[in-house]
């Protein structure tokens, strides 16, 4: 009786002073455990914020779909033509059409820029003042190539109404002209103008960057005449091939990226 008491009593014994050392930990390994988190930590923090700047960016594509969808139907309603360069602008014009004016701000960028108001700094209220990512395309290149030399000084003049919109259908090649890009954030550009003053200086090129913004890396989002919107690469809207022009002399002219 006594063999088989005896080793079960010295296992027990055994198992009892092997858990008294499990139940706790030497400050070593608890440095150890916080370290091993801590790597793992670093390593998971760049994917999640990849993972994130992902969601950011289709929301902006899905912003400038929606803003191209409404250009489309304030066209249908209005002769064809896009909105004049006159106040009301934009923004305001194409309201009834896109009602919400969160869509006129991407995700991701910080700031949102305004139109300046009467006093406000914002106005979230208004599309007029509303914090806004986007520009819309100005047409120049087209107006300059179709209208007189008097009609077009009149045309970029900020003190005349011109009243008439870009035709939808005199754009020659829609699925890679641009109607609408990102700005940079503290821009108060409503169009963007070729080869007027500073204006190409007022895209931004890199707001989906992995590097951040002004990095001269990653891409912005653009919507395109045909009712897409999609990334592309930095400076790839102006080059090799100027995606804002519409004539065949200024698209193939690549515009220096600022």
């Amino acid at each position: 009786m006594s063999h088989g008491f005896l080793p079960l009593f010295g296992k027990h014994a055994g198992s009892s002073r092997l858990s008294s050392h499990q139940r706790a930990f030497t400050l070593i390994e608890l440095l150890v455990v916080i370290g091993i988190i801590a790597i793992l930590a670093a390593m998971l923090l760049p994917t999640v914020s990849r993972a994130k700047e992902a969601g950011r960016r289709i929301a902006c594509i899905n912003n400038l779909k929606q803003l191209r969808l409404a250009l489309g139907m304030y066209a249908d309603d209005n002769d064809g033509q896009f909105p004049p360069r006159f106040a009301p602008f934009w923004m305001s014009r194409l309201q009834p059409y896109y009602l919400d004016l969160r869509l006129l701000k991407c995700p991701t960028d910080p700031i949102g820029g305004h139109t300046p108001g009467p006093g406000l700094p914002s106005d979230a209220t208004n599309a007029q003042y509303a914090a806004r990512s986007y520009l819309i395309n100005g047409w120049n290149d087209y107006f300059k190539s179709t209208l007189s030399d008097e009609n077009w000084q009149l045309y970029i003049s900020p003190s005349h109404a011109w009243p008439f919109g870009m035709p939808e259908n005199a754009i020659p090649e829609p699925s890679e002209t641009i109607v609408f890009g990102e700005k940079v954030s503290d821009s108060h550009h409503m169009h963007l103008d070729l080869n007027l003053a500073d204006d190409l200086s007022q895209i931004e090129h890199g707001r989906h960057a992995s590097g951040g913004t002004g990095t001269h890396s990653g891409g912005s989002v653009f919507g395109f005449a045909d009712g897409g919107a999609r990334f592309l690469r930095y400076g790839k809207s102006l080059a090799p091939i100027n995606l804002w022009a519409v004539t065949i002399a200024v698209r193939s002219e690549s515009a220096i990226v600022p």
